[in-house]
């Protein structure tokens, strides 16, 4: 049975991760908090030590593994300290504020010969398993085209609760680095990172220096095209993410996906269709979700399964990587009004992000 340390026991998110830590198959050895009493109320629930300082944890009780819930600006260093340790590591969403710091991690795990794991819980919807198995089986035939929309509806009491949201010192970013890490994911999950991205940030109605909108035209190395809007200040859906291809379209929401086939390939039909205005016609097709529950106790079972088995992660520290450094580029695109070529300018990102926290530039 893994001895488990969790860090950052006072934040929010802990909440989710308790009953996968109550598991039978994880024995908590310790807890860790800046917040004191946060972590002395966690430590009497799971009946184990608690810390004010991680350090003084990985010393003093050699966990196996890691969960850390922290705030994502203090990911890289607790990390890398835990996987110095000897310890397995699954760390919240996002990786981390700048891609640099996911890069000096992925470092980290590999040095020490340790997973990294990184909760990107979404993968396992039973909606997503099966979009993923219909693309790479090839029933949409050659991508063409993406689209997503995901509105995040937030009120300015929402960042009235804590004086870090919403701010390039607490957040490094907006709606694309504390709500959206998911959203994000599943493209480059499906559809893989894109190539070339342009975007549009914007602080539409929110009272905060990062952005609360960003709408983006994104592209991928084997010309398929996209466009995502994400944000906090507008009303809509939570998530529609369509998905184009050559021999059909997929439609993917939460608890739900449709398939559209063609009986032809697209290519086909437009160069031997003797209609000059004909169409394809797309049939609805019966899917069969996969099972699968989306939930942060189907990523520690596969932590788990990782740690005795050598099962592959849901989501490694590489595949985390990959939606903050999307992040990354859209911010960097929109404040120097370019396109960006991924992967990113580690340096030349790292400079916009120090002046924006230093308020030498503004949205």
């Amino acid at each position: 049975m893994p001895r488990f340390a969790v860090i950052g026991v006072g934040a929010n998110v802990f909440n989710m991760h308790a009953p996968a830590l109550r598991s039978a198959d994880i024995e908590i050895v310790g807890v860790c908090d800046v917040n004191l009493q946060a972590a002395e109320r966690q430590a009497e629930h799971l009946g184990c030590p608690y810390f004010a300082d991680h350090r003084e944890l990985l010393a003093a009780v050699h966990p196996d593994a890691a969960a850390i819930l922290a705030p994502h600006p203090f990911h890289p260093s607790i990390a890398i300290d835990c996987l110095a340790a000897g310890a397995h590591v699954l760390v919240e969403k996002p990786i981390a504020v700048h891609v640099a710091e996911a890069d000096r991690m992925i470092d980290a795990a590999r040095q020490a010969g340790r997973l990294l794991a990184v909760n990107l819980q979404h993968r396992t919807r039973g909606e997503v398993r099966t979009a993923r198995q219909l693309i790479e089986s090839g029933r949409l035939g050659q991508i063409q085209r993406v689209e997503m929309v995901a509105i995040w509806t937030r009120t300015a009491s929402y960042y009235a609760q804590a004086g870090w949201r919403g701010t390039w010192q607490g957040e490094g970013g907006g709606v694309l680095m504390n709500q959206s890490p998911h959203t994000l994911d599943l493209i480059c999950h499906l559809i893989g990172q894109p190539s070339r991205v342009v975007a549009w940030n914007r602080t539409l109605f929110h009272a905060i220096e990062t952005e609360d909108t960003s709408l983006a035209m994104l592209e991928w190395a084997d010309g398929a095209l996209g466009t995502l809007l994400v944000s906090t200040a507008q009303a809509g859906e939570p998530e529609r993410l369509e998905i184009g291809g050559t021999r059909g379209v997929l439609q993917l929401s939460r608890g739900g996906l449709q398939l559209m086939a063609a009986d032809t390939d697209l290519r086909t039909f437009l160069a031997e269709s003797p209609d000059p205005f004909g169409k394809p016609v797309l049939e609805p097709q019966h899917v069969t979700l996969e099972p699968g529950s989306g939930d942060h106790a189907a990523i520690y079972a596969n932590f788990l399964d990782a740690i005795a088995h050598g099962t592959p992660l849901v989501a490694d520290g590489a595949e985390g990587r990959m939606s903050l450094e999307l992040a990354n580029a859209l911010i960097y695109s929109s404040m120097t009004n370019t396109q960006v070529t991924l992967p990113l300018d580690r340096a030349a990102y790292r400079q916009l992000l120090d002046e924006l926290r230093r308020g030498a530039l503004a949205l």
